[in-house]
């Protein structure tokens, strides 16, 4: 068959239907990096900005869920970020290496994945090893063939809805996350009067609950005299 002949029997809206598959994979990726982003970078970053904040008045770490999390964390107080040109190559090279082998976005290139480059990758996305999140996206670059959508329609249009229905349940782990500590101060952290009014806010709560103060034997006699 030549490749006129070929070029005819491609079904109509095979090029509409592999823009949209395309389309999806894309938001696919990008939101599962932005989950990646806060899980590994940002919302430990903002968990360490919070305690470096509020921490002094923490008083009885087992007894919220929060104060637990900040006696966890405490040790990233001195959270040191990566330098910006650094994170935004380490942020392009993961990106690049998810979207070549991450079990949601091409399943077929990670069931290839015998050497699991992919775990391999998390693993150096969160210790902030640009280096070695380079020498991983070389290595990912030879799963690229099989990473690639489907020629049949059939097949493309079932990949397609595959691809939106997993960025719809990352999307809603996002929504869910971003209403949970710390990701819901991510746009607070850095407004001086928001962490002045919380201060104080936090100590009238501590005052209203604390029990009341033991009396000393001098205030007692004082009393009765």
């Amino acid at each position: 068959m030549s490749e006129t002949t070929a070029q005819r029997l491609i079904h109509p809206a095979h090029a509409q239907l592999l823009q949209a598959a395309r389309a999806e994979r894309r938001a696919l990726v990008q939101a599962l990096a932005i989950e990646a982003d806060w899980r590994f970078h940002d919302g430990p970053e903002w968990a360490a900005r919070y305690w470096a904040a509020f921490g002094d008045l923490r008083r009885d770490i087992d007894s919220a869920p929060e104060l637990r999390l900040g006696a966890a964390v405490a040790p990233r107080q001195a959270w040191s970020p990566l330098e910006p040109v650094e994170s935004d190559q380490a942020r392009a090279i993961f990106r690049a290496v998810l979207a070549a082998l991450h079990p949601q976005v091409a399943p077929r290139a990670a069931a290839a994945d015998t050497a699991g480059l992919w775990s391999l990758t998390v693993m150096a996305y969160r210790a902030g090893d640009a280096a070695r999140l380079r020498e991983l996206l070389a290595k990912a670059q030879t799963h690229a063939a099989a990473a690639r959508l489907p020629e049949d329609i059939v097949e493309l249009r079932r990949e397609h809805d595959r691809l939106a229905s997993a960025r719809a349940i990352v999307d809603r782990r996002l929504a869910e996350l971003s209403q949970q500590f710390p990701f819901n101060l991510r746009d607070r952290l850095d407004d001086a009067d928001w962490v002045r009014r919380q201060r104080l806010g936090l100590r009238q709560v501590l005052e209203f609950v604390a029990p009341p103060r033991r009396r000393s034997a001098q205030d007692d006699r004082q009393q009765v005299s």
